[in-house]
């Protein structure tokens, strides 16, 4: 663990004279943006007190940091509610709350506010909003939500910060003989992304190239495999974020099956976004991606595979199996240069909002 305050029992959490809380109001998902989220107020010179759920604590969420001035407090969420209903809240310089969703009554914004104690003043809380279509639909729209990158919805703006720090994580090479590609997510034949892959898989069985593995970390079963296919895939279930983050640092590609043909995928460059994209800018791995999908995400040739129907999805990973390792090298060069500018780009668009 880094070098931060970890207090095992308490009810309140840790506040010193320059703290800014991070509150993940969500106890079982969306865990994976706080520790990028608590970088940028790091960076920006705040002491970040942490509220999230204990649990996820325990699964190695922040494993992999090494900073300073951050205290992860170990409080449950029902007493996390309580401090924030019945405490003076006066001298706090911020409060950020990862899953709005999760403190709103899916009308509006402005009754998050009845969360809180009334000390707090309204212009120090912050939202992060992960998917923006029910507010834009009902009018209801608060262009001061933070969301994960840009979003393309009815001309909506918000202010985008991607979290994708996890950490010191290991930045490893391509590997030599068995081609690793990793998917986080279920994995079944009868869902036609998953599909993709499994057919994918199956081609290049029949191509006769072996050299390959796909770690699935997620739900799925081998059994819904094809046979002769099964030694291909590495079915890890759901890790806890410690082993999560040995898999994908062991990993060469990440993989992703979004379909153009398929709306609900639309979510993905319009709405909303998708946790790996976090996963590829932080652990720098290149994935492979539809062209669709592509640009509004920062991806392109020079970072990523690019394919532009499913049918072509295993000669994407054939390119990745036969790509040498100074090809990778430059892949992953390229993806660092676009994490990096995310990086600032979120970090200047974090500070002049805290300006406002």
């Amino acid at each position: 663990m880094g070098l931060f305050d970890f207090f095992k029992k308490q009810k309140t959490p840790i506040i010193k004279d320059n703290t800014f809380i991070v509150w993940e109001a969500c106890s079982v998902s969306h865990s994976e943006v706080v520790p990028g989220f608590v970088k940028y107020l790091h960076d920006l010179g705040y002491h970040v007190s942490v509220l999230v759920d204990p649990d996820r604590i325990k699964e190695g969420l922040f494993e992999k940091f090494n900073l300073p001035n951050v205290t992860l407090n170990k409080i449950k969420t029902k007493d996390t509610r309580k401090f924030f209903k019945k405490a003076d809240l006066s001298q706090i310089k911020g409060i950020l709350v990862t899953t709005v969703g999760k403190i709103h009554n899916g009308i509006g914004y402005d009754d998050c506010y009845d969360t809180f104690n009334q000390t707090l003043d309204k212009e120090k809380l912050f939202l992060v909003e992960h998917d923006i279509k029910a507010a834009v639909d009902a009018n209801l729209w608060n262009e001061k939500i933070i969301t994960l990158r840009e979003m393309d919805y009815k001309g909506a703006k918000s202010i985008a910060i991607n979290p994708h720090y996890f950490g010191e994580v290991k930045i490893t090479p391509k590997n030599d003989e068995i081609i690793n590609f990793l998917t986080v997510g279920i994995i079944r034949p009868r869902k036609k992304n998953n599909g993709t892959i499994i057919n994918a898989a199956l081609e290049l069985h029949k191509k006769g190239i072996t050299n390959f593995k796909i770690t699935v970390v997620g739900k799925g079963k081998i059994k819904d495999i094809p046979k002769e296919i099964q030694k291909y895939f590495d079915m890890k279930g759901r890790l806890p974020f410690n082993k999560m983050y040995e898999e994908i640092e062991k990993a060469d590609f990440m993989i992703t099956a979004y379909d153009s043909d398929n709306e609900r995928h639309n979510r993905y460059i319009t709405t909303g976004t998708s946790g790996n994209f976090q996963l590829i800018y932080g652990f720098l791995k290149p994935c492979l991606i539809n062209e669709k999908y592509a640009p509004l995400n920062r991806f392109n040739k020079s970072n990523s595979i690019i394919y532009s129907k499913n049918e072509e999805y295993c000669l994407a990973m054939e390119k990745g199996i036969k790509m040498s390792k100074e090809e990778y090298k430059t892949l992953q060069e390229k993806l660092k240069e676009t994490a990096n500018a995310f990086y600032q780009d979120s970090l200047d668009n974090f500070k002049k909002l805290l300006e406002q």
